[in-house]
């Protein structure tokens, strides 16, 4: 007797990866394996013992078994894949930039210090009374965001949080003129 096929009655789609994320991340995402030693050729980080770390944390043991490479912090600098960007906007902005930039650049900086691949890629202020912020990670820009929004009192912040593999976005505006 013939076998029946039975009809799938689960209303659940099958989950397909998404390939966009999967092109954007998988070259720089992968996890070197447990023996190797790697070093940045860029910022001169270095991966050991499963993480990446600041080069004076290297075993000087493991100097010899150094091999070149490129840290992810460093590869999504390279191609411009930002996990945050915070946008600070209005008119109270431009009699503050310096003093602005100051504070996501010292804050890039600690951020950094905690973990290597925690960074500030690249601030835009080109444009008047607007500064754009891109972050290696996600969590990086809503915390300078938030450090913003603490120092200037009176704007207003929104944060969009990441969907599927797009960054997560957050909006500081601030619309006080000097007195």
């Amino acid at each position: 007797m013939p076998s029946r096929k039975t009809k799938n009655t689960s209303r659940e789609k099958p989950r397909v990866p998404n390939k966009s994320f999967e092109k954007r991340y998988s070259k720089y995402k992968r996890t070197p394996t447990e023996r190797t030693k790697l070093l940045c050729r860029h910022c001169h980080a270095v991966y050991e013992n499963k993480g990446w770390q600041p080069f004076n944390q290297l075993n000087p043991q493991h100097v010899d078994e150094l091999k070149m490479s490129i840290c992810p912090a460093c590869h999504e600098e390279k191609n411009h894949v930002s996990d945050g960007i915070l946008h600070l906007s209005g008119s109270g902005i431009e009699p503050h930039k310096e003093e602005i930039k100051h504070i996501v650049i010292n804050a890039g900086k600690s951020a950094e210090e905690d973990d290597i691949l925690d960074r500030v890629e690249r601030v835009d202020d080109g444009v008047k009374n607007q500064i754009t912020v891109y972050t290696t990670k996600n969590q990086l820009a809503v915390k300078i965001g938030k450090k913003v929004a603490s120092a200037y009192k009176g704007g207003e912040l929104n944060i969009k949080w990441s969907k599927n593999d797009k960054p997560v976005e957050v909006y500081w505006s601030y619309n006080k003129e000097p007195k």
